[in-house]
């Protein structure tokens, strides 16, 4: 028996495309504008990251 059933490849491949194609329409329909929540994640890396960098460098000496 080989180890890739080719005919069970070429039996359920295209059922499985057919169904992810028409899950892309929806996909597509619903995409959401994400700026204020990166405006956010910048806004805490830079608060956190660079100001915990900086406390850091400070206990150090």
């Amino acid at each position: 028996m080989p180890a890739i059933d080719t005919q069970l490849i070429a039996r359920e491949f295209p059922l499985l495309v057919a169904r992810g194609m028409s899950h892309m329409s929806v996909i597509a329909k619903r995409e959401v504008d994400h700026k204020a929540v990166e405006t956010f994640l910048v806004a805490f890396t830079c608060i956190f990251g660079i100001g915990g960098w900086i406390f850091w460098m400070v206990r150090q000496k």
